[in-house]
């Protein structure tokens, strides 16, 4: 009866012990994660970049790292438990202005900071940065030359000028279209983008412009001068005057726009007659009109063709005839054509005075040939040839 209570008592005092040692009963308390992180902050360059947190906290705690800006993304500890580190990358911040965001680990939140861009400074090109148009008009285009994020808008400065396509940024292009010019007058506006101007020029309607010349013939004498001839037209409407021979020229009124005068100057004239014109031309179906310059000249003759002598010193006369072409040029007295007479050859001696005008004689002196051979030279007054020949010793 004793060692049946006995062995009861071993068996409930094994079960209090086992009872009192258990430490993972349901009444053992919790334990409290506490969550520390470092940095609190990091701060970023607009260009953006990476970035971790070290998350201390006991083994068993787990924790979640979320943000809600969509410029900063989780890359590795988005959910773990215990210590651990959180890595975020920081996309580039296109804007001028600073940003700041947070990601949340726990119950500890983490600050980003972020710089904005420099501003960058635009300079802007066109090419062409002119254009020139008939009064048709028509569509074209130029281009706009800049960096990639500078902005730009193409705006007309004028109702005649449509900008059809004309914004963006960067390297672009600007169309536009210019209309029908209807007046006479040419006319000039602009196109601007951003701090440059396109320039765009362009005609009248010149097919409305009426022309007349005067005078439109000139008999001028022998003697160099000026001959002045008038274009009466409307203003803005334009012309040109060009002299088609070598001995007229235009010093004044070569071109001009409206009415204007026109100036033809031409030098003496002692050979043939001549005649040339200025062409006086404009932009219409009826072309234009010539201005006719025919100046006077002169006819000549010799009284002797020719002339032989021994090989000693000799001298020789011929007579030099002369008359205007017309003759009314000449005068009365037919004195008017002015000649000289040259030698070709040394050894012939002209000894009459030069130059002379009208009807005169020419003298001349032949030297001794000291040589052998016959020897021939030519005196020339004008168109005429006069033949000097000489015999040898």
């Amino acid at each position: 009866m004793r060692a049946r209570v006995l062995r009861a008592m071993v068996v409930v005092g094994i079960v209090y012990v086992a009872g009192a040692g258990c430490g993972g009963g349901p009444d053992e308390p919790t334990p409290v994660c506490s969550i520390a992180i470092a940095p609190g902050s990091l701060a970023f360059g607009s260009d953006g970049g990476n970035g971790s947190v070290a998350v201390t906290t006991p083994a068993d705690c787990p924790w979640t790292a979320t943000t809600g800006d969509s410029w900063i993304t989780v890359t590795a500890g988005a959910n773990r438990s215990g210590p651990g580190t959180l890595a975020y990358t920081v996309g580039a911040n296109a804007s001028t202005g600073a940003r700041s965001g947070k990601v949340t680990i726990g119950d500890q939140t983490h600050t980003v900071t972020q710089q904005g861009r420099v501003p960058t400074v635009c300079r802007y090109e066109l090419s062409p940065d002119t254009s020139t148009w008939g009064n048709d008009g028509g569509s074209r285009t130029f281009d706009v030359i800049t960096s990639s994020d500078c902005a730009w808008t193409a705006t007309s400065n004028a109702s005649w000028i449509t900008v059809n396509s004309g914004q963006g940024s960067g390297n672009g292009s600007v169309a536009y279209t210019v209309a029908r010019n209807t007046e006479i007058v040419d006319r000039s506006n602009t196109i601007t983008v951003a701090d440059r101007t396109f320039i765009v020029r362009q005609g009248g309607d010149t097919s409305a412009c009426q022309y007349s010349v005067g005078p439109v013939d000139f008999s001028p004498c022998m003697p160099g001068g000026n001959a002045v001839a008038s274009v009466t037209t409307q203003a803005s409407c334009p012309w040109t005057a060009t002299p088609d021979a070598s001995w007229l020229s235009v010093p004044t009124g070569s071109s001009g726009t409206g009415s204007g005068v026109i100036t033809i100057t031409f030098p003496d004239n002692y050979d043939a007659p001549r005649q040339g014109i200025v062409k006086v031309r404009w932009p219409t179906p009826t072309a234009g009109q010539n201005i006719r310059v025919a100046q006077a000249g002169c006819m000549y003759g010799v009284s002797r063709s020719s002339f032989t002598f021994t090989s000693s010193a000799n001298s020789g006369t011929f007579d030099v005839l002369q008359q205007s072409d017309p003759i009314v040029c000449g005068g009365a007295t037919q004195d008017r054509c002015v000649w000289t007479a040259q030698s070709d050859v040394s050894w012939i001696t002209i000894t009459s005075s030069m130059p002379r005008a009208g009807d005169n004689p020419v003298s001349f002196t032949v030297a001794a040939n000291g040589g052998t051979a016959a020897r021939e030279g030519r005196i020339t007054v004008r168109d005429k040839v006069v033949v000097v020949s000489q015999a040898g010793q």
